[in-house]
C-alpha cells in the first residue's frame, strides 16, 4: 500500500478502518483532482474531502468540508481517500485510467462514432446499442439490474449538461482551453471528458478498482484478427467491434486487464511500474523483466509494431529484455526507447514521448584559445545545453516537450570540443560535413612542405618545416589548414606534395598512434622516423584483487635484454626509443588498446569486466589472482547434518561449505555477502557470481536461520528435502565419523526410512507388494510431518493404499493414547458411494459421516465420528465452515479436478486445516507443469518456487526448450512427494482381473422419469401377480423393468432423444465419465459395452465430440475385421465401443485393459464371456472390469438375483429378452416390484444425505 504523506500519517489507523468499513461512498475526478464522498466512522455525517495531486502524485492541495478538516489541514477523510485514490497501486486512479483498456476503447469510439448519445438505439429497458448503416452492430451496452439499467438510462437519455459551475472537469483546464470552451471550440480531449462516453469508461474503471470479477472475450475474422470485444461485469456489458485500423490503440491497454489475448513479452509485463527524475536524467524500473519470445510463424500477423499470433496474443515485434539493473541513464534509456517505447508509454504517462524522429543542427564556434566546439541543438541553438535537458544517445529529452528520438546523428557525442591542435585532422576527415555548415567550408590552397621530426620531454612529436603564410585578420593556422572567419578553412597542402604533413604544430602523446597509422606512407620519408628493430619480446596482464574488493589490471613488457626499462616509451601499438624512432609491436606484444596502460577497475564496474572484458583477456593474462576466477566446479558439501534438539524430529542443523577446485568457503560467508547486497564474493575457493539462481534458496534464508557463531544453519525437513533436491549434498568425509552420521541422517530422509513400522490391524485387505511400499511410503511422510501425491495407474489400488495409511495413523494415535482424531475425504461426486462402501468393507470400526445432500449436518460430528466424507462440490459451498475443523489426514480422491490455481475450488481447498494432505490421481501430472505446481500448492503449500521463478526454472526451459537438464531438475525437485507406478511396472504383483460394482445415483430429472414408469404399470402388474388364477405377465414385467434400465442409463436413452443427451443429467453418465477419463490419462485402452443402440450413440457423440479415436462393432457392421485391427494397432484409436450381442463373442480385444459394463446383462455368463474378449491369452497387462449399478434401483436387487441364481440364469437366458423373467417364480417378482418401490424412496433418501 502506498505510504501516507507525512501530515496524514497520524491518520493511518482511522483511515484504513474507513476503507475496511466501505464508509467511501463516491469518487469523482478529472485528472489529477479528486472529490470523494465520505461517511464519518463517529457522527455518521457525509464529509466531502478534495484533494490535488501533481506531476509526481503528491498532494498539491487539499480539504474536507468537515470542520476538524478545514481547521487542522489534515483529517482522517483526507488519509482515507488519499489510500482511496491509490487503492493499493503504485499509480493513483487518474493516472491507471488514463492508461486503461476501458478509457482507451471509449475515446477511440468517441472519435469514431461522435459524442451524441441520441446515436444509440435503446433495444429494450437498459439496452443500447450502435448499428451501422447497414445494421452492423458497432457497439452495445447493456445493464441487468434495476440499478445498471437506471444509471444507463440517465447517461443516454437524461445526461445533463456539465458547466463550470457544475463539474469538476473544469478545475484543471487553462485559460485559453476555457475560452475555447466558452467559444463553443472545446479541445479533442476536453470534448471527450465531456461527453457519455467518459461517462461509461469512468463506470468500468470503478468496477474494475472495485475488484469486480469480469470476463473478457474476442471474436475473430476471417484473418484470425479480434474483430470483436466483449466485456461482462455480470451487472454491466459492453461490446465494440474492433476496426483493424483501432487496434494499435488498443493492444497496449490489454496489458491493464485479464484478457484471453495478452501482451505476453516480458518486457512489457514483468515491469510493475516506470519512473523517471527529469532533474538527474535517470528511470526506475522496480522489477529487473527477462525476455519472452515466441517463434515467428507463417500464421502470425503484424499490426503496427505488433506481433500478433493467434490463440496466445498479442508480441511487441522488437520487444527486448529492458535493462539488468533497476536504475538506468545515458544511452541505455535511450536503448530502452527504442526497443520498449510501447511499454514506456504506458508506464510513463505525464511524459509525451514522440514517435517521428527528429534531425539535429549544429552551431559551431571557436573559443580565445582557437579550441572547436561543436554544439548539436533540436529545435533552437543550446536548447540540450538547458537544464532538465538529456542526451540518451539517440534520444533526448526536453523539459516540457518530453522525449525525442534522434535520426542518425552524424556524431556519436552531442556536445563536444576539438583541441586546436587536433583541429586539422577533423578538418581532413570531416570536410564533406564541414561544406554543409555556412562559414566552414573547406577550400584548397598551394603549400611545399621539407619535414624533420623531434620528440620532447613530454612525449609530444613535432615536425619543422619551411612555410611562407600570409597573415590575414581573424585567420588561425591550424597546420594543414588556416582558418579564416566567415570563409571556411584553407588547405596549405597541393594535391601534388609528397609530404602532406604540417609542421610548426606538436602531437600529443594521445594523437601519436592515429597520426602514423594515418601517414605511415609519407613518414617513411622522414629519416629515422621508423626503427627496423623491437625493444619489446613479450606483453601480458597481471590482474589482482585490490584493496576494498576493486581490481588492478596493470601491463607487463619482457624487453629485449640490450633496453632498459626507462628508455622505452609506448605508444599503443607503437614503442619509441630515443635515437632508433618507432616501431610497431608484434601480435603477441599487443595488449588490448583499453589496458595499456595501468587501470583501476572500480566496484561499480566490476560485474561488467568479470562478464564481459575479463573472458576477452585470457590470452593476454600473464598472471590472474585465485579469488578472481570463476570455479568449474561447485558442490555444495555437508560438513556436518544433525537433528535440532529443540524439535520434535522435524528440524535439522546444517554445517554446510560450498567446495570447488580452488578450495572451500563456508556457507556463512555467501549468506554474509548477499546480505550485504553484493554481486560478487571473493574467495579462496574462487569467485562467485551471487545473482546465480544456485544461490535463490540463500537469497531467501532469513537472519535466525543462520548461527554464525558455529556457521550451522537450522531447517526443518521438508526445507532440508528441497535443498537436497535441488542441490544435492555431497557428504564431507575429512571427518570420518562424522560423516557416517551425517550420512545416516540423510539416507533416512532420501530413503524414507521411519522409526516405527505401520501398524494396518483393523484393515481388512491383503495388501500386494507394490501397495505395501506405497504405504510405506505415505507412513514415512506422515511420520516426518510432511504430504504428497500417490499417483498410480488406474486400477492399482490408490484407495486400498490410503485407507491402509488411516488405519496406520488411528492406530498409532490409540497407541500413544491420544485424543480422537479426525480424517477428511473430498472426492468427485460420482464416487461418495464407492468410498462409503470400501471403507464399509475395509475399516468398518471407522465411522464415517459422509457431509452431502440438503440434510447435511455437523452437530454430532465431533463426538460421534472419524471420518469426514464430502465432495468437491460441497467444500467448494461449505469450505469456511470445513476449514475450520483440524484434521490428522486430509484425503483429496482425483485431486486433478482442482488443477487449476484460479479456480474457487482450488482457493477454497487451500484451507484445509490437516497435519497431513494426501492427493491421488491416476493422471500423470508430471507431464503438464503449471497443473504440477498447482497441485503441489495444495498439497505442500510452501513447497514449490514462486509463479515467476516456477516460469523460469521449469516450464520455458522444459517446454520451450527441451532442456533434459531442467527436466531432471524438476523429477529430482518432486520424487521425494510424488509417487507414480504403472501396471506395466508391477504385473508380477497384479491379479489377471479385478472386478468392481461402481455404484451411482440418479439425477433428479431420472429420478422423476422412473417413478413416473411406476406408477403407470406397477400397481396393475401387482395385481395380476397376486391373482393366482392369472397368468403371470411376463411381457409386461420385462418391459417395465427395461423401460426402468434405459431411465437409469440416461434420459436421452429412454425418451429416444440421443443427438440431444446434453440436455438431460445423468448420474450413471457422470461415473461413466470420470472412469473413461482415468483410463485415458493413464494410457489404458477402454472398452465399452451396452446393450442400448441409443446408448452407444451417446458415447459415440462424446467421443467425435472431444476427437477420443474409437472402433465400433455393433448388428449392423460390416466390416468387423477391420474395426477390431483399428482398435488393436492403431495408438489413436483409444475406445472399442459394442453391443454385447454383436462384440461379445468370437473377437480379440487384448489391446484394452480396462472393460466398462454400461448396463448390466441379465445374463452373468454373457457379461463374463465379453470380459474374456480382453481378458484372453495375448494379455500383458491386468485387466479391471467396472459394472454400473445405479444406487436405490432395482438394478441393485437384479443384481443380488441374477448372482443369487448363478447357474440357472445361465441356463434359461441366452440373450436379453424377457425369457430371464421365467427364471423367477411369482412370490419373487412380487418381491421384486415391492422392492422397487422401496428403493426408489431409499434414492431420494441418498440424493439428501
Amino acid at each position: 500500500m502506498v505510504s501516507l504523506p507525512d501530515f496524514l500519517k497520524p491518520f493511518q489507523t482511522e483511515a484504513e478502518q474507513y476503507l475496511a468499513q466501505g464508509l467511501i461512498r463516491e469518487i469523482a475526478f478529472s485528472g489529477p483532482t479528486y472529490q470523494l464522498q465520505i461517511r464519518d466512522l463517529k457522527s455518521k455525517q457525509e464529509a466531502w474531502s478534495f484533494i490535488q495531486l501533481d506531476a509526481n502524485g503528491n498532494i498539491q492541495d487539499c480539504f474536507c468540508t468537515l470542520e476538524d478538516g478545514e481547521e487542522l489541514g489534515a483529517c482522517a477523510h483526507l488519509a482515507a481517500a488519499y489510500l482511496r485514490i491509490y487503492n493499493g497501486h503504485t499509480q493513483p486512479l487518474h493516472q491507471r485510467f488514463r492508461n486503461s483498456l476501458w478509457n482507451v476503447l471509449c475515446e477511440t469510439y468517441a472519435a469514431r462514432l461522435g459524442d451524441n448519445p441520441k446515436l444509440f438505439s435503446s433495444v429494450q429497458p437498459g439496452h443500447y446499442t450502435y448499428a451501422s448503416a447497414s445494421g452492423k452492430v458497432i457497439c452495445f451496452i447493456k445493464g441487468v439490474s434495476d440499478a445498471s439499467k437506471h444509471r444507463l438510462e440517465q447517461i443516454f437519455e437524461r445526461r445533463r449538461k456539465e458547466t463550470e459551475e457544475t463539474s469538476l472537469k473544469f478545475s484543471n483546464l487553462s485559460q485559453e482551453e476555457l475560452t475555447l470552451w466558452r467559444t463553443g471550440r472545446p479541445s479533442a480531449e476536453l470534448r471527450y471528458e465531456l461527453s457519455f462516453w467518459y461517462d461509461i469508461a469512468q463506470w468500468l474503471m470503478e468496477l474494475q478498482d472495485a475488484n469486480t470479477p469480469y470476463e473478457i472475450s474476442f471474436e475473430h475474422s476471417a484473418n484470425q484478427l479480434p474483430n470483436q470485444i466483449t466485456v461482462d461485469f455480470g451487472d454491466l456489458s459492453i461490446g465494440f467491434f474492433l476496426a483493424e485500423s483501432a487496434l494499435p490503440n488498443i493492444i497496449p491497454a490489454l496489458a491493464t486487464v485479464t484478457s484471453p489475448l495478452t501482451i505476453h513479452n516480458s518486457s512489457y509485463t514483468d515491469i510493475d511500474t516506470v519512473s523517471f527524475d527529469a532533474k538527474k536524467g535517470v528511470m526506475t524500473l522496480s522489477k529487473q523483466p527477462t525476455t519472452t519470445s515466441v517463434e515467428k510463424n507463417e500464421s502470425d500477423i503484424s499490426v503496427n509494431g505488433w506481433r500478433y499470433v493467434p490463440n496466445k496474443g498479442f508480441y511487441l515485434s522488437t520487444a527486448q529484455a529492458v535493462v539488468d539493473n533497476e536504475v538506468i541513464s545515458g544511452a541505455t534509456i535511450g536503448k530502452t526507447l527504442t526497443e520498449n517505447r510501447a511499454l514506456l508509454k504506458l508506464k510513463l504517462p505525464q511524459y509525451k514521448i514522440h514517435d517521428n524522429p527528429i534531425t539535429l543542427s549544429y552551431t559551431l564556434s571557436f573559443d580565445p584559445l582557437w579550441n572547436f566546439h561543436i554544439d548539436a541543438y533540436a529545435f533552437q541553438p543550446h536548447d540540450l545545453q538547458q537544464s532538465g535537458a538529456h542526451d540518451f544517445g539517440n534520444w533526448i529529452f526536453i523539459p516540457e516537450q518530453g522525449f525525442y528520438p534522434i535520426e542518425d546523428p552524424y556524431f556519436s557525442t552531442k556536445n563536444f570540443q576539438i583541441p586546436e591542435q587536433q583541429v586539422s585532422d577533423f578538418i581532413s576527415q570531416e570536410r564533406g560535413w564541414l561544406n554543409t555548415q555556412e562559414g566552414f567550408a573547406t577550400h584548397l590552397t598551394n603549400v611545399e612542405t621539407l619535414l624533420h621530426y623531434t620528440m620532447d620531454t613530454s612525449n609530444r612529436l613535432r615536425f619543422e618545416r619551411l612555410s611562407d603564410i600570409k597573415t590575414w585578420h581573424e585567420t588561425h593556422d591550424f597546420g594543414n589548414w588556416v582558418y579564416i572567419a566567415e570563409q571556411g578553412f584553407y588547405a596549405k597542402v597541393s594535391t601534388g606534395t609528397n609530404l602532406p604533413i604540417n609542421s610548426d604544430i606538436a602531437i600529443s602523446a594521445e594523437q601519436i598512434p592515429l597520426f602514423i597509422r594515418t601517414n605511415r606512407a609519407d613518414l617513411r620519408m622522414v629519416p629515422n622516423f621508423f626503427s627496423e628493430r623491437s625493444p619489446v619480446l613479450k606483453a601480458e596482464l597481471h590482474i589482482v584483487l585490490g584493496e576494498d574488493e576493486t581490481i588492478e589490471v596493470s601491463p607487463q613488457f619482457e624487453l629485449n635484454p640490450q633496453y632498459k626499462k626507462e628508455d622505452v616509451r609506448f605508444f599503443d601499438d607503437y614503442s619509441y626509443v630515443p635515437g632508433e624512432g618507432f616501431h610497431e609491436l608484434p601480435i603477441d606484444a599487443r595488449l588490448p588498446e583499453r589496458f595499456r596502460h595501468p587501470m583501476h577497475v572500480e566496484s561499480d564496474q566490476i560485474a561488467y569486466f568479470l562478464s564481459k572484458e575479463l573472458p576477452s583477456l585470457e590470452h593476454f593474462t600473464g598472471h590472474l589472482d585465485p579469488q578472481l576466477i570463476f570455479p568449474k566446479r561447485v558442490v555444495l558439501s555437508a560438513e556436518n547434518i544433525e537433528r535440532a534438539p529443540e524439535t520434535d524430529g522435524t528440524g535439522y542443523l546444517l554445517k554446510l561449505n560450498y567446495v570447488t577446485e580452488l578450495g572451500r568457503v563456508p556457507l556463512e560467508t555467501i549468506w554474509a555477502a548477499i546480505k550485504a547486497k553484493k554481486h560478487f564474493v571473493f574467495t579462496q575457493a574462487g569467485c562467485f557470481d551471487l545473482s546465480d539462481r544456485r544461490f535463490d534458496w540463500v537469497h531467501a534464508l532469513p537472519k535466525k536461520r543462520m548461527d554464525r557463531r558455529r556457521n550451522s544453519l537450522f531447517v526443518s525437513t521438508l526445507e532440508l528435502i528441497r535443498l537436497h533436491a535441488l542441490e544435492p549434498l555431497e557428504i564431507d568425509s575429512r571427518d570420518k565419523q562424522r560423516a557416517e552420521k551425517s550420512a545416516a541422517v540423510l539416507t533416512e530422509l532420501t530413503g524414507f526410512h521411519y522409526t516405527r513400522d505401520p501398524n494396518l490391524s483393523g484393515l481388512y485387505s491383503t495388501l500386494r507388494p507394490y501397495q505395501e511400499l506405497g504405504v510405506n511410503w505415505l507412513w514415512f511422510l506422515f511420520s516426518h510431518g510432511l504430504s504428497g501425491l500417490l499417483c498410480d495407474e488406474m486400477g492399482l489400488g490408490k484407495t486400498h493404499q490410503a485407507m491402509a495409511l488411516l488405519a496406520a495413523i488411528s492406530n498409532e494415535n490409540k497407541a500413544q493414547g491420544n485424543p480422537p482424531q479426525h480424517f477428511l475425504i473430498v472426492c468427485p461426486t460420482s464416487v461418495i458411494f464407492h468410498w462409503q462402501e470400501k471403507l464399509q468393507q475395509f475399516l468398518p470400526h471407522l465411522r464415517v459421516c459422509t457431509f452431502h445432500g440438503s440434510e447435511r449436518s455437523l452437530a454430532s460430528f465431533h463426538q460421534d465420528y472419524d471420518v469426514l466424507l464430502t465432495s468437491y462440490g460441497i467444500w467448494r459451498l461449505e469450505h469456511k465452515l470445513l476449514s475450520s475443523i483440524p484434521f490428522t489426514l486430509a484425503i483429496l480422491d482425483e485431486i486433478q479436478i482442482a488443477k487449476n490455481h484460479n479456480s474457487r475450488l482450488n482457493i477454497s481447498l487451500r484451507h484445509i486445516d490437516a497435519k497431513m494432505r494426501l492427493g491421488l490421481t491416476g493422471t500423470p501430472i508430471e507431464n503438464y507443469l503449471r497443473e504440477l505446481k498447482s497441485l503441489f500448492d495444495l498439497v505442500l503449500p510452501t513447497y514449490m518456487p514462486s509463479d515467476a521463478d516456477y516460469r523460469e526454472l521449469f516450464v520455458r526451459p522444459i517446454e520451450r526448450e527441451a532442456d533434459p537438464v531442467r527436466r531432471e531438475l524438476l523429477s529430482r525437485f518432486i520424487k521425494p512427494f510424488l509417487m507414480r507406478r504403472k501396471k506395466k511396472d508391477v504385473l508380477r504383483d497384479l491379479p489377471e482381473k479385478t472386478e468392481e460394482i461402481s455404484h451411482c445415483q440418479l439425477s433428479p430429472e431420472q429420478l422423476m422419469l422412473y417413478n413416473q414408469a411406476l406408477l403407470q404399470s406397477r400397481q396393475q402388474l401387482l395385481e395380476q401377480l397376486q391373482d393366482n388364477t392369472s397368468s403371470v405377465p411376463y411381457i409386461h414385467i420385462f418391459a417395465l423393468l427395461s423401460n426402468l434400465k434405459q431411465i437409469c442409463d440416461h434420459p436421452a436413452v429412454f425418451l429416444k432423444d440421443p443427438t440431444e443427451y446434453k440436455n438431460y443429467a445423468s448420474g450413471k453418465w457422470d461415473l461413466f465419465l470420470e472412469l473413461l477419463n482415468e483410463a485415458r490419462e493413464s494410457q489404458q485402452k477402454v472398452v465399452i459395452f451396452s446393450q442400448y443402440l441409443h446408448m452407444l450413440d451417446i458415447i459415440e457423440e462424446h467421443l467425435n465430440e472431444h476427437e477420443i479415436g474409437f472402433a465400433t462393432i455393433r448388428g449392423s457392421t460390416t466390416k468387423r475385421g477391420e474395426e477390431i485391427t483399428r482398435f488393436n494397432n492403431d495408438p489413436d484409436c483409444e475406445v472399442f465401443l459394442g453391443s454385447l450381442n454383436a462384440a461379445g463373442l468370437g473377437v480379440d480385444l487384448t489391446a484394452g485393459s480396462v472393460v466398462i459394463h454400461y448396463d448390466r446383462w441379465w445374463n452373468a455368463a454373457r457379461e463374463n464371456q465379453a470380459t474374456d474378449r480382453v481378458h484372453r491369452i495375448g494379455q500383458t497387462r491386468g485387466v479391471q472390469v467396472f459394472k454400473l449399478v445405479t444406487k436405490g434401483t432395482f438394478e441393485e436387487r437384479i443384481d443380488e438375483m441374477i448372482t443369487r441364481k448363478g447357474r440357472l440364469m445361465e441356463e434359461v437366458v441366452t440373450s436379453d429378452d424377457h425369457r430371464f423373467i421365467k427364471a423367477f417364480d411369482r412370490k419373487e417378482l412380487i418381491q421384486l416390484l415391492q422392492e422397487v418401490e422401496d428403493y426408489t424412496d431409499l434414492q431420494g433418501d441418498l440424493r439428501d444425505s
